[in-house]
């Protein structure tokens, strides 16, 4: 019975230390995920301003061909 609760006590003690690092492995994942959820934002913004450049510049030729047509 002294050994077991030993055991057990020592378990206990060292349970702590697990416990921070799996606390500290969490944020380590969180921290990426938010670091790639930003990236992607961004990414994401980069594309729509380029599509949108490209649909104003695709109104304007279409605007120009109506009017040479128009002639």
């Amino acid at each position: 019975m002294l050994k077991s609760n030993a055991v057990e006590a020592a378990k206990e003690n060292e349970r702590g230390l697990v416990d921070i690092e799996t606390l500290k492995k969490t944020q380590e994942n969180l921290v990426s995920s938010l670091e790639e959820t930003l990236r992607i934002q961004a990414e994401g913004r980069a594309k729509r301003r380029q599509a949108e450049s490209e649909l104003v510049a695709m109104e304007e030729q279409l605007k120009q061909k109506l009017l040479e047509l128009r002639r």
